[in-house]
């Protein structure tokens, strides 16, 4: 082999080497984009369980929907860090009204069930996932972000001390 193929033999390794590098690097990007939208859906997942089972926890021994609605609704605030003080604030805890409703009156669906023997009801309750997606649709919409990104609690790291 000459020089000027020896050289072209070793221009093609390189090509190919940085080929591969490019690809990796694309492919870490991709990886990491992916991982971001997974640890969001996990997150969001578990904010949208802990904001329901708060919710639901406040309901359980309401007698009437209008007790529902104000324990709902108190439950709602703490759980989001929130006064209701502000109109943006009162405007999302009304949006959000449906959904308690609709837990409370599953709650009810539930409990003549078991005092008609299991009995199937005549009208079937307002669906909760429904009422859920229906506020969080508006408030991404009227707030120009996800509902689950209030819940986002900061986590403060806090220097160990050793106590003497």
């Amino acid at each position: 082999m000459t020089t000027q193929q020896l050289s072209a033999f070793l221009d093609g390794f390189e090509r190919s080497a940085h080929e591969a590098s490019v690809n990796e690097e694309n492919y870490r990007r991709e990886i990491a984009v992916r991982l971001n939208e997974l640890a969001n859906e996990r997150a969001f997942g578990f904010r949208r369980l802990n904001l329901m089972r708060t919710v639901v926890a406040a309901i359980q021994d309401c007698e009437t929907e209008d007790d529902a609605i104000v324990r709902g609704s108190a439950a709602f605030l703490r759980e989001v860090g929130w006064s209701a003080e502000n109109e943006s604030q009162q405007e999302s805890l009304e949006k959000f009204q449906p959904v308690i409703r609709a837990c409370w009156q599953m709650k009810q669906a539930g409990s003549e069930d078991q005092a008609n023997g299991d009995a199937k009801p005549e009208e079937k309750p307002v669906d909760i996932r429904e009422q859920l997606n229906e506020f969080e649709n508006w408030f991404g919409k009227a707030r120009n972000g996800s509902f689950l990104s209030v819940l986002e609690r900061e986590i403060v790291e806090l220097p160990l001390v050793e106590i003497c």
